[in-house]
């Protein structure tokens, strides 16, 4: 529908009033956060900030009808970024809160999940992510991970398990780390995303040499190099590869001049990894 003029704007409170008079209040949300858009792109912020926390109510209240499900947890979802477009950060606080205790119900008394539902799952880990809390994300995400791997979403569960992986390491929960990319890598080279898995497992190798377990990480090259293999890789992956693979048999000198010809192409996050790497040699060998 058309929003770019004052007729609009009445027509969908018209249609939001008609919406909450039947209790359809879904609709009555989208309408509203139509008028925040609309309010929004023509810079009156005052009314931008009142429909926003008129959607959010109205996903809440659309939420309570489902009771346990993951429709209501996509719903408090929405309802948290409309609070916050809104500026009610209290309220916003709230649905999360509800998002988290819609999955801990699902968790416990619903066994199989369809993609849909795994998807709104995916969707609460991010939520979590975004708001600093990588703990309850890492839990959902893995939750998430184990149920797609059942009904054989191979790359759904790899995508899933990195999520997990990821936030673990964030938390310096490098071992739990190390396994969840393993499992991801392992999902990836089984629907022949090879990139995605020889990548995955690199990252694996590096924390292993990081805990000092240099078997584990020479034996993650090698499945990175078959990786690579079977996707026909060529580019720097292979170089970081090679690094991990000489970490793991001690040979640091041969490691640092390798990392010294990529080092500029990483990220920050990546450079720490892999220099923590370097100081579990250096370390090791003290010993």
């Amino acid at each position: 529908m058309e929003i770019g003029d004052n007729n609009s704007a009445s027509i969908l409170e018209f249609l939001a009033s008609e919406a909450l008079r039947k209790r359809d209040y879904e609709s009555a949300a989208r309408y509203f956060r139509h008028l925040a858009v609309h309010f929004g792109i023509i810079n009156n912020k005052s009314n931008k900030r009142r429909f926003s926390i008129k959607a959010g109510e109205c996903y809440m209240q659309a939420a309570e009808g489902f009771g346990k499900s993951t429709k209501a947890i996509m719903l408090y979802f929405r309802a948290t970024e409309a609070f916050k477009e809104g500026g009610d950060l209290e309220m916003a606080r709230f649905c999360g809160l509800k998002m988290w205790e819609q999955y801990l119900a699902l968790r416990e008394n619903v066994s199989r999940l369809n993609s849909e539902d795994i998807h709104a799952f995916k969707v609460a880990g991010d939520h979590f992510v975004s708001n600093g809390n990588p703990e309850k994300a890492a839990l959902i995400y893995q939750d998430a991970a184990e149920r797609a791997l059942k009904n054989g979403k191979l790359l759904l569960a790899g995508g899933l398990f990195k999520d997990a992986g990821n936030c673990n390491q964030k938390l310096g929960n490098h071992e739990d780390a190390s396994s969840l990319y393993i499992k991801a890598a392992d999902a990836f080279f089984q629907c022949q995303e090879y990139f995605e898995a020889a990548w995955s497992y690199c990252e694996a190798g590096f924390l292993l040499i990081r805990l000092g377990r240099f078997e584990e990480a020479l034996e993650l090259t090698k499945r990175a190099e078959e990786s690579c293999y079977k996707g026909r890789i060529e580019i720097f992956l292979k170089d970081l590869i090679r690094i991990c693979k000489l970490l793991s048999q001690g040979h640091l000198e041969d490691a640092v001049e390798n990392w010294r010809r990529i080092k500029a192409k990483l990220s920050k996050e990546y450079i720490q990894l892999i220099e923590s790497s370097f100081q579990s040699i250096k370390s090791s060998r003290k010993c």
